[in-house]
């Protein structure tokens, strides 16, 4: 094969390349250096890869500027068909936003209820627990005057244990003070003067009273 840079210039470049994207049908962008050295049988090198990058560029800037005819009525239609895609996407947003709305307002009025009878039960247990709480509290105070009643009842009966106590005690005291205070003789005398078991009168056995004997009438004397 020739060396490209003894003959190739930019317009055989050119139009191999263009002879390339017309057997391929391929873009500017999928032709390579290597095959349009192939279409010219020549040895691609440096200068020709810059050749071949400087046809592609030419060609996509005039892709780029070129027109493109639309056929009449297309703007149209594909306004109309724009806005009735526009109208069903807003109807349809609208009543997803109007389902979940209404979900949302049934899930909250299942809340309220709920929290509404919560709240009755939590009344309704609060005021037994406020009257036990006053039963206690009269019960207590029932109670505690009871004590205070039993108490001074015992400190009453203590005193008088106390008193009973101290009189047993000053007896049992002045019994055995007078036991050995007194002598053998005060004890003989307290013995005698004390009257015996035999003189002792029967309360049960009637008293018989001495009658004075008197002489029958007629009757010697």
């Amino acid at each position: 094969m020739k060396n490209s840079d003894e003959w190739v210039r930019q317009p055989m470049v050119d139009k191999a390349a263009d002879e390339v994207i017309a057997a391929r049908g391929c873009t500017p962008a999928e032709v390579t250096p290597y095959q349009v050295a192939r279409h010219l049988g020549c040895e691609p090198n440096g200068a020709l890869y810059a050749k071949v990058r400087d046809w592609r560029r030419r060609r996509q800037d005039e892709m780029g500027l070129a027109t493109i005819d639309m056929p009449a009525g297309a703007e149209g239609d594909f306004r109309a068909m724009l806005e009735q895609l526009t109208t069903q996407a807003v109807d349809h947003f609208v009543r997803t936003v109007r389902m979940v709305g209404g979900d949302l307002d049934r899930t909250a009025a299942m809340r309220i209820a709920d929290a509404e009878r919560r709240r009755v039960e939590a009344e309704s247990e609060t005021a037994e627990v406020l009257d036990l709480c006053q039963k206690a509290e009269t019960d207590l105070a029932a109670a505690t005057v009871r004590i205070g009643t039993l108490e001074d009842a015992l400190a009453q009966a203590q005193r008088r244990e106390d008193v009973l106590r101290g009189r047993l005690d000053q007896r049992e005291a002045d019994a055995a003070g007078h036991d050995t205070t007194a002598g053998p003789e005060k004890i003989v005398a307290a013995e005698a003067a004390e009257p015996s078991h035999s003189d002792g009168v029967d309360t049960d056995t009637p008293v018989q009273h001495a009658m004075p004997f008197h002489a029958a009438d007629g009757a010697s004397e």
